[in-house]
């Protein structure tokens, strides 16, 4: 599964096929989300949205299943943030 989406740096581990808390997801990081689908090398790709953070996931785990070959990932749209402040949210001190 070709599934990729952002985790905090101090966020546990998640278990092996377990699903991101969206709502911390839209908290932490945007209320709206991008779904981008990378088809192959040859430049096919797309982007959808915005999303809710649980429509942008549902969306994104659909495709996956449908098309696991291709690379899926879940996007924040809108941080209101430093660019600082962002990269501290997920490098580890």
């Amino acid at each position: 599964m070709a599934l990729i989406y952002p985790v905090l740096a101090d966020s546990p581990e998640p278990e092996e096929g377990s699903t991101p808390d969206v709502a911390e997801l839209a908290a932490d990081l945007s209320d709206q989300w991008l779904v981008e689908v990378a088809v192959g090398e040859d430049g096919d790709d797309a982007c959808f949205g915005p999303l809710a953070a649980g429509m942008a996931w549902d969306l994104a785990v659909e495709i996956v299943d449908k098309r696991p070959e291709w690379t899926v990932s879940v996007v924040p749209l809108y941080i209101a943030e430093p660019a600082d402040q962002i990269i501290a949210l997920f490098e580890e001190d």
